[in-house]
């Protein structure tokens, strides 16, 4: 995987090729040489005058361009309104309808946009570019006539890019990217600065842009799938978290996946940094052919030249930023994101004491480790949020005596990995449509229960548990087999934890 970044012939979200380092992609880069994010740049950045930004598309650009928006979630709604107001000649193509869906398409009718729900139109290729959904997959219908027509496919953060005038710091990975995202707009607002979070992780990013000022900033994570679209999207400072198997079905392949990951420093010069996970051989590979400034983190070690983990102290250039106990996020995935997110401040220019108060005041995000009980000295976790062998592998790390709770839509990905979980995982109940494949991944390990419900699974779990162990439900599957969203799924456990917990006897 040396060399993902270099000038080799990459697959667009539409089967386009292009190569990496296209002169069309580093036509608005600065001269190389120029201030850079760190030392001249950074008293600019943080209570001072603006300093070396790139300039990019004004609104009127897009005054009479024909637009095609595919996908009506929340990002292609935000997209195509934003367009609208650009006077840009705005249609709409959805797959599907629901209550939102059509209350969506009502609100841009009354705007003048025409909309088409309940199925793609495909006929719909008369476009100068289309803004596409980051769910829809490169090998839909719609996206094959897209290529046919060889209409330009971007994602709705690549039109935000194009749009904004502030700065981004952008967090990609296949784990922990929405805690380390959530993490760092709280240091970058804690400066002084004014900073949003935003794309994967819930405002779209095309709505962050209108709100922050131009010498604000926006935090943003980027899926595989938001990348996959971007031309020009450039971060000032970019972090990979970690590389580990997940939504082949999607991307076609793990290298596709990893290749798509790699796109975050696509567009980025040796004035950028690149903060990288250097436990991680997949994210240190992709470090290899970048142009920006490589800034490793750990979550065990102080690597050279970057941030981590000595004992109990985080480290960055021998100064000692905060100790563990300042920490409220659990286990050895906790330590990562703090580093990753303090690298990333750190380098932008955030100083030591704002990112140590944005640590010590943070509130872990709901289904990420949260503890939803603790009855009998056994720990209930919500960890619904784990979608993939790596996740659940993180989430145990650290814990004792565990009952598993995994299962769900497998979406391609091969679960025998679930295997390096034991231990400390003593006992595993299987749910959803991949019980079976959960339970051959644990043969001859631990004992596999297979269950119906999550009330049924947490009362299997809760018999099971022992004082001193921990219930955890840590899927290692997407929820959409039995679930709308993973949110849906943690709070069923959430519900059958109580439920279990109040039928038990007193002193139990």
């Amino acid at each position: 995987m040396a060399g993902v970044l270099g000038d080799r012939a990459l697959l667009d979200s539409v089967g386009h090729v292009g190569r990496l380092r296209d002169r069309s992609l580093l036509r608005r880069l600065p001269v190389k040489g120029g201030p850079g994010v760190n030392e001249r740049e950074r008293v600019g950045r943080v209570g001072g005058e603006k300093g070396g930004r790139t300039g990019r598309t004004s609104g009127g650009e897009w005054s009479g361009r024909r637009v095609l928006v595919v996908g009506l979630g929340a990002s292609g709604f935000a997209a195509a309104r934003a367009l609208a107001s650009l006077d840009a000649k705005v249609k709409v193509t959805e797959g599907a309808t629901s209550e939102v869906i059509e209350e969506r398409a009502r609100r841009l009718r009354l705007e003048g946009v025409e909309v088409t729900t309940a199925g793609h139109d495909t006929e719909v290729v008369d476009a100068d570019v289309a803004v596409v959904s980051p769910g829809i997959p490169p090998h839909a219908t719609v996206m094959t006539h897209l290529a046919s027509a060889g209409i330009e496919v971007i994602s709705e953060v690549e039109l935000a890019f194009a749009l904004a005038r502030c700065d981004f710091v952008a967090v990609t990975g296949t784990n922990g990217k929405t805690t380390t995202t959530s993490l760092l707009a709280s240091m970058l607002s804690e400066s002084g600065l004014h900073a949003l979070a935003a794309g994967n992780i819930g405002l779209p990013l095309i709505d962050a842009v209108f709100e922050v000022p131009d010498d604000g900033v926006v935090a943003v994570e980027v899926s595989s799938f938001q990348l996959a679209g971007i031309r020009e999207f450039r971060p000032r400072v970019a972090v990979l978290l970690n590389i580990a198997e997940d939504h082949t079905d999607w991307h076609g392949s793990f290298d596709n996946y990893i290749a798509s990951k790699a796109r975050i420093a696509i567009n980025q010069s040796s004035d950028d940094v690149f903060v990288v996970n250097s436990d991680d051989d997949a994210a240190m590979s992709v470090s290899e052919g970048v142009a920006s400034r490589v800034v490793p983190f750990s979550g065990s070690s102080v690597p050279d030249n970057g941030l981590g983990w000595d004992g109990d102290g985080l480290v960055w250039r021998g100064r000692e930023v905060l100790t563990a106990d300042r920490v409220p996020l659990a286990g050895a995935a906790g330590r990562e994101d703090v580093a990753a997110a303090a690298g990333a401040a750190l380098e932008y220019g955030v100083d030591v004491d704002a990112v140590r108060r944005a640590v010590e005041s943070f509130q872990p995000l709901r289904h990420r480790l949260e503890v939803v009980a603790r009855a009998g000295g056994v720990t209930y976790i919500n960890d619904s949020k784990a979608t993939n062998p790596h996740a659940t592998l993180a989430a145990t790390k650290g814990l004792r005596d565990v009952v598993l709770i995994a299962g769900g839509r497998a979406k391609g990905i091969d679960l025998s990995a679930l295997r390096a979980t034991v231990p400390p995982v003593v006992a595993v109940v299987a749910l959803g449509e991949a019980s079976n494949e959960v339970a051959r991944a644990f043969v001859g390990l631990v004992e596999v229960t297979a269950v119906g419900s999550m009330h049924e699974a947490v009362g299997v779990a809760s018999a099971k548990a022992i004082p001193g162990g921990s219930v955890l439900l840590s899927p290692a599957c997407a929820s959409l087999d039995m679930y709308e969203s993973y949110a849906q799924r943690g709070e069923a456990f959430s519900r059958a934890v109580r439920a279990i917990l109040s039928e038990q006897p007193e002193g139990e």
